[in-house]
């Protein structure tokens, strides 16, 4: 970095630390007052929402526009708590456990492990919940990098405050696949949308939606066990957290391109399911249906 740059990242590294004390009530305001300035000044994102829920959900106008406004208070939230990824702790925020005894079967798990998560709920603060859910494994959470390098190292840092290690989804291959062959956990985002090249096409939520097949690649190659966690909102300050049936790839048959496609509609399934479940803390201002398939496309691209 150049001078000018070095002393840039001190100041936002500063700034960071100062933010992080916020409590969690400041961050709430400032989520709702944040989602209603842009839900007033970005009409045409509004009403790409707004939209996406009526089609999605099925549901009128009207619960289409309630389910979206609120979704931009939930989601501004989720964007301001990273900032307190390193100070969340399972024991102080999480009210229920939804499937205890799957969260049990993950603390004993023997193979690799990859979560799969979504742009639900308290997203951001998922490196804190598998840094106390899984202490003793090498963690990484991959992520999907902003166009700011000084941005992307402070939310890298932010992100690993707790162990885990954050890696650019551009090199995710070199950096996850050894730590899983060696007994580690990584963690994705499975609901953003994808390209051509890098793609699925499978059902999601009432249409056709290109799915990532990074994470179903790498669960193949290293024979890891695919676990669908989700952190939810209670409404009451606190969070509910969600542990779905594993699915071990190990045990999978078919050609490779069948096993991707298993494993793939399996962490689509799980998502669509919670955004049924939880519609208003989902990230519907994402153009998730952007990449489109063409008339006759139902294929797997070589990774």
């Amino acid at each position: 970095m150049t001078g000018q740059e070095t002393m840039l990242y001190a100041l936002l590294k500063r700034l960071t630390r100062l933010l992080s004390r916020l409590p969690w009530s400041v961050l709430r305001n400032a989520a709702r007052v944040a989602a209603f300035f842009f839900w007033h000044l970005a009409p045409d994102r509004r009403n790409e929402a707004v939209q996406a829920v009526r089609k999605h959900l099925k549901v009128s106008d009207e619960e289409a526009a309630c389910i979206a406004r609120q979704s931009f208070r939930e989601n501004f939230l989720s964007f301001l708590e990273i900032l307190h990824t390193g100070r969340f702790f399972t024991a102080q925020s999480v009210r229920a456990v939804y499937h205890p005894e799957v969260k049990e079967l993950l603390e004993q798990e023997t193979q690799p492990i990859i979560i799969v998560t979504a742009h639900l709920g308290s997203w951001e603060l998922m490196p804190g919940l598998a840094a106390d859910i899984l202490p003793r494994k090498k963690g990484m959470v991959v992520v999907r990098s902003r166009g700011n390098p000084l941005l992307n190292s402070i939310m890298a840092e932010l992100r690993g405050a707790r162990g885990m290690e954050a890696v650019d989804h551009r090199r995710a291959s070199a950096t996850v696949l050894p730590g899983l062959r060696q007994g580690g956990v990584a963690a994705f985002l499975v609901d953003h949308n994808a390209g051509r090249k890098e793609a699925v096409f499978l059902p999601f939520l009432e249409d056709i939606a290109a799915v990532n097949i990074g994470p179903a690649g790498m669960a193949l190659r290293t024979k890891a066990a695919v676990y669908p966690v989700f952190l939810l909102r209670d409404g009451k300050g606190g969070h509910i957290l969600h542990f779905l049936p594993p699915l071990h790839t190990q045990n999978l048959e078919g050609s490779i391109r069948e096993r991707i496609r298993t494993t793939a509609a399996f962490y689509t399934d799980a998502v669509a399911g919670m955004v049924r479940m939880y519609p208003e803390q989902w990230f519907w201002m994402h153009r998730r249906w952007k990449t489109r398939p063409h008339d006759s496309e139902d294929s797997v691209s070589t990774y």
